[in-house]
């Protein structure tokens, strides 16, 4: 049975984006009209502005292309996308939604969600307030784009030097995913689909039935497909 839903997130594009994620927006494009769900983290960071439509420009077209071939498309807001708005929605043709998107398929309730709101990280949890906040809002109106910009890449990098220091041992870690967290957010849901964390799996998760999409951080693609039935498979596929 075709796939119905296509759910695939963390693809953290950067620098206008050209490589597997764009492939396989064109192996759709050949594919029967269907629905699109990407869970957040689409960008490496997105700003509102111009400089990222341009930027980003074959991507959004193609996503576009998909939307007037027949295709629904969605886009759960990530870490990645929180000061998006009206111009991504316009420029990639995707119904934003956040924090989550609960839909049916095959008479199974499912609900998608980013995930970083199932974690246990408090400092992400504080940016992300003041990212979402109004005072942050205004700070974006009176600053151009290239201080934006700069700003972004500052805390990407420090993003990713947390993230060497984990892998390193040097931060000592804790348990990420929080059970009680994934069991709040799938409490009315017969399946939780989610992303953030880079892994790729399925399991009962005190009782929520949880996939974690994956992501292309590696150059290979990790993607969920649903069919009609309401039948899940993950998917993956080398460069």
């Amino acid at each position: 049975m075709r796939p119905a839903l296509y759910i695939c997130g963390d693809v953290h594009l950067r620098d206008g984006g050209e490589g597997p994620f764009t492939a396989f927006l064109d192996r759709l494009a050949r594919r029967p009209p269907a629905r699109l769900v990407i869970l957040g983290d689409l960008f490496e960071y997105w700003l509102e502005g111009p400089e990222s439509v341009a930027r980003y420009r074959g991507v959004l077209d193609r996503l576009r292309a998909l939307g007037r071939a027949g295709w629904r498309l969605d886009l759960v807001r990530g870490n990645r996308e929180q000061v998006a708005g009206r111009r991504l929605e316009a420029a990639s043709g995707c119904r934003q939604h956040w924090p989550a998107l609960d839909l049916a398929v095959g008479g199974r309730r499912l609900r998608i969600v980013h995930g970083d709101r199932l974690c246990q990280d408090p400092g992400y949890r504080a940016l992300a307030a003041w990212l979402n906040g109004f005072p942050h809002r205004w700070w974006q109106r009176l600053h151009p784009a290239w201080v934006q910009e700069a700003v972004a890449r500052w805390l990407r990098r420090r993003s990713q030097a947390a993230q060497r220091a984990r892998a390193a041992g040097y931060v000592r870690r804790r348990p990420f995913l929080d059970p009680r967290r994934i069991a709040a957010a799938g409490r009315r849901a017969d399946l939780l689909v989610a992303g953030h964390v880079h892994e790729q799996w399925r399991r009962r998760v005190r009782g929520t039935d949880t996939v974690l999409a994956g992501d292309w951080c590696d150059g290979v693609a990790r993607w969920v497909e649903i069919a009609a039935d309401g039948g899940v498979n993950l998917r993956r596929a080398a460069p």
